[in-house]
């Protein structure tokens, strides 16, 4: 009796396992064949801006397609002769301004070769090429198409089927969905406030100074943004053309209070902000005190401003009187006005 209820047990048991088995096969093979050969892959980049209101220079992003690697395919097929895309290089073109806050997306289809000759799994590898404009800056992690290539139901040809992975690590990898950034670039600039405030008893609040910002891209990359900034009610822009060499260099005239905003300009660039000379007999304003917001003088995300501060004071205001001969004034007048009186009394008893 306990013995043919050992083996019923077992029965049961093995009766378990074969139908969990089977249920977990039927749902393995209901989800391959839900799956959709493809003939292209379409991967999706975005363009975005790191400080809101700046403008994004025109830029073309170019990208690459070579072989990775290849296994499961038959004996002779290797990654050198593997077969490949009949285009291998791509680009998507941003005009200026069309980068934004939140990533301007653009995609680009790779169709996928059409001569395969075994089943296998096939890898491909899409790099972005490293441009040189200064303030964008490159995705350098690459793209991996994973392509599994297997005889199609009819038996007289293939199907392909892709996963698309981004290579996040030298050995680390995620998978991204439709839709997903395959790439990602971002253009970095930011703005430089220059302000001008006058002190001191004889400062003239009027008064337009001379101000001279020197801006200087010493990167090794190519300046490719126009730079704006306001003067009065005027709006002016410093070329790409206005560049000499390596340095621009632009002259402004501010008054107390006011502030001209340099926009648009790349990270990376140095400024310098001088005055011309209003010290001695040019003006008799102290020396020029400079107050630089971010001591490195580098457009970076901080926040970044230049403010000239000119002083001119005078403890030698001239109100008239000679404050250091007035009590000599004062005792001589007190003789007179004694004298005077002592006069007319004298002459008054005279004449009674």
């Amino acid at each position: 009796m306990k013995k043919t209820k050992k083996l019923l047990a077992c029965l049961i048991a093995a009766a378990t396992m074969f139908t969990m088995g089977s249920t977990a096969f039927a749902a393995e093979t209901a989800e391959a064949e839900t799956k959709t050969p493809v003939s292209s892959v379409t991967l999706t980049k975005s363009y975005k801006l790191e400080v809101a209101d700046m403008k994004s220079p025109a830029e073309t992003f170019n990208y690459t397609v070579t072989a990775a690697n290849v296994t499961d395919a038959a004996s002779g097929i290797t990654k050198d002769n593997m077969p490949m895309p009949k285009v291998t290089s791509y680009t998507t073109a941003y005009t200026a301004g069309e980068a934004t806050v939140g990533g301007a997306k653009k995609d680009f289809t790779i169709v996928l070769p059409d001569d395969y000759s075994s089943v296998g799994i096939y890898y491909y590898t899409v790099a972005e090429i490293k441009g040189n404009t200064l303030g964008v800056t490159y995705d350098e992690k690459t793209v991996t198409l994973k392509v599994t290539v297997v005889n199609n139901k009819t038996g007289n040809g293939f199907d392909r089927y892709v996963a698309v992975y981004k290579n996040v690590s030298d050995n680390k990898s995620t998978k991204l969905t439709e839709g997903q950034n395959a790439f990602e670039n971002v253009y970095s600039a930011n703005s430089l406030p220059v302000k001008k405030v006058v002190t001191g008893n004889l400062g003239d609040k009027n008064k337009l100074f001379t101000v001279t910002v020197t801006l200087k891209n010493n990167t090794g990359k190519t300046m490719t943004s126009d730079i704006s900034y306001i003067a009065g009610s005027e709006e002016n822009t410093i070329k790409v053309s206005d560049w000499n060499g390596t340095t621009v260099t632009k002259d402004i005239q501010l008054k107390n209070e006011q502030t001209i905003t340099f926009t648009n300009l790349p990270f990376g660039v140095e400024y310098v902000v001088t005055e011309a000379d209003y010290t001695g007999n040019n003006g008799g304003y102290d020396a020029p005190k400079y107050e630089y917001k971010n001591n490195d003088k580098k457009i970076s995300v901080a926040d970044q401003s230049v403010t000239i501060t000119n002083n001119k004071d005078s403890n030698n205001i001239d109100t008239g009187i000679n404050l250091t001969t007035l009590p000599y004034i004062l005792v001589f007048a007190g003789v007179i006005v004694i004298a005077g009186a002592a006069f007319i009394t004298r002459r008054r008893r005279y004449e009674d």
